[in-house]
C-alpha cells in the first residue's frame, strides 16, 4: 500500500482516469472526508470522519513523522488482517500535508493506558483485599492475552508490545493498536515468545507495580521462564496456553477448583506424569513438605476440621498428599458455610506459590 499525500491521491485518480482508453473498465475511487483538531507535539488528534452519505463518526488519528510512512504502511496493512475484540482496526491511513505528518484514523478511544492508570488508580487497587487483581485489572488483563495468542494465530506479531503508548482505553476496557509485522514460520517460536514477553514487561513496568506481591510476582515469572530451554516450552502453542491458563486473572472459585481439577486428573491418568514426578524428585517442592504431615501447621478451625475430616491421612513428605488436602478443601468447603475468598487466600498465605508451581508441571 503507497501512502502519498491527499493531493496528490487526487492527482493520480484523475490522471488514471484521463489515460483509460478501454470503454469497459470504469475508474473509480471514494474518499474519506476527514476533521481532526491539530494539536502541536500531542499524540493524538480527536476528530471526525464523514461518509459520502452524510453520516459521520467520532474517531482518532495517529500522527507519525514524514519519515515514517513504511511504518504506516505496515501498521494498516497488518492491523486490517486481523478482527478481534480488543484490536482496534484502523479505518485508512494518509499523509496530511497541512500538518507535514502521516496519520492513521482509529475508532474514539478516550485514553491512551498510560494516562488512564492513574487517574484509575486514585479511586482503586490495583489489588483486592485477598490478595489478587482487582475485577477491573484482572478482567484487561486476561483478554488482551487472548487477543495477543489471537494476533499470534492470525500469522501475525505485534513487535511493540512493551510500549505502553500501543494499548488505548474506551469504556475502561483496553484495545491493543499499532500491529507491526507478520510471523516467519522459521522463527516463530522465539517471535512468539518475544510478543508475549514484551506485553509481561508492559504489566510489570506500568500496571503491577508492587514487587513485594507475592501472587504479581509467580504471575510475572511466567513470562521469565520463557526463557528457559524447556520441554515444557518446546512449542509456542503450549507457551500461550500456559498463559491463558494462569491462575492471576482467575477468582478465588476457580483457582480453588483447580486443586480438584488437577488431583482428579492425575488420578484418572494410567501412567506416571513424569513431568511433575520429576519435579518432585529434584526437589521443586521441597519448601512444602514437612514431617508429620500438616497438623502441625497453624491454621483455620475451618482448614482444621476439613484436615481431620473422617479418616484421611496426610503424609507430610508426599506433594500429592498436600495436594489431595488442597482437593478436600475445595470439595468441603460448602459444607461448613466456609467463604471461598478467606479459605483460598489461607491457602495461599500458608503454601504460596505451590498452585502456580503444580500448573506450571502439571
Amino acid at each position: 500500500m503507497e501512502v502519498l499525500p491527499e493531493q496528490d491521491v487526487l492527482t493520480k485518480i484523475l490522471q488514471k482516469k484521463l489515460e483509460n482508453t478501454d470503454q469497459n473498465t470504469v475508474l473509480g475511487a471514494s474518499i474519506v472526508e476527514y476533521q481532526l483538531h491539530y494539536i502541536s507535539g500531542s499524540p493524538c488528534y480527536k476528530g471526525t470522519i464523514i461518509f459520502q452519505n452524510g453520516d459521520t463518526k467520532d474517531v482518532s488519528f495517529i500522527p507519525f513523522d514524514t519519515a515514517e510512512g513504511e511504518k504506516v504502511r505496515d501498521i494498516y496493512t497488518y492491523s486490517t488482517n486481523i478482527c478481534d475484540e480488543r484490536v482496534l482496526r484502523p479505518w485508512y491511513v494518509s499523509y496530511c500535508e497541512n500538518i507535514s505528518q502521516h496519520i492513521i484514523c482509529y475508532d474514539r478511544f478516550h485514553d491512551f493506558l498510560k494516562d488512564w492508570l492513574p487517574m484509575w488508580n486514585i479511586k482503586n487497587s490495583v489489588k483486592d483485599t485477598y490478595g489478587l487483581p482487582h475485577s477491573v485489572i484482572k478482567t484487561q488483563i486476561s483478554k488482551l492475552l487472548k487477543s495477543v495468542n489471537n494476533i499470534h494465530k492470525s500469522g501475525l506479531l505485534h513487535r511493540s508490545l512493551s510500549d505502553i503508548s500501543n494499548y488505548v482505553v474506551i469504556d475502561d476496557n483496553w484495545y491493543i493498536i499499532n500491529i507491526g509485522g507478520n510471523l516467519d514460520k522459521f522463527n516463530r517460536r522465539s517471535m512468539v515468545i518475544q510478543d508475549f514477553q514484551d506485553f509481561g514487561s508492559m504489566l510489570e513496568n506500568h500496571v503491577l507495580l508492587d514487587t513485594s506481591w507475592q501472587e504479581r510476582n509467580d504471575f510475572l515469572n511466567i513470562f521469565a521462564i520463557t526463557n528457559v530451554s524447556s520441554n515444557r516450552l518446546s512449542s509456542s502453542n503450549r507457551l500461550a496456553q500456559i498463559l491463558l491458563d494462569n491462575v492471576f486473572t482467575k477468582s478465588s472459585y476457580d483457582r480453588l477448583q483447580m486443586f480438584s481439577k488437577i488431583h482428579h486428573g492425575l488420578m484418572s491418568r494410567k501412567g506416571p506424569h513424569n513431568m511433575l514426578d520429576n519435579a518432585i524428585s529434584k526437589g521443586v517442592f521441597n519448601c512444602y513438605i514437612t514431617n508429620g504431615g500438616w497438623h502441625n501447621v497453624r491454621m483455620s478451625n475451618f482448614l482444621r476440621t476439613v484436615y481431620r475430616f473422617a479418616n484421611n491421612k496426610y503424609n507430610g513428605q508426599n506433594i500429592k498428599s498436600l495436594l489431595k488436602f488442597c482437593r478436600n478443601v475445595f470439595e468441603h468447603y460448602h459444607q461448613y458455610n466456609g467463604k471461598v475468598n478467606v479459605i483460598e487466600n489461607e491457602i495461599r498465605q500458608l503454601w504460596p506459590g505451590f498452585l502456580e508451581t503444580l500448573l506450571y508441571y502439571y
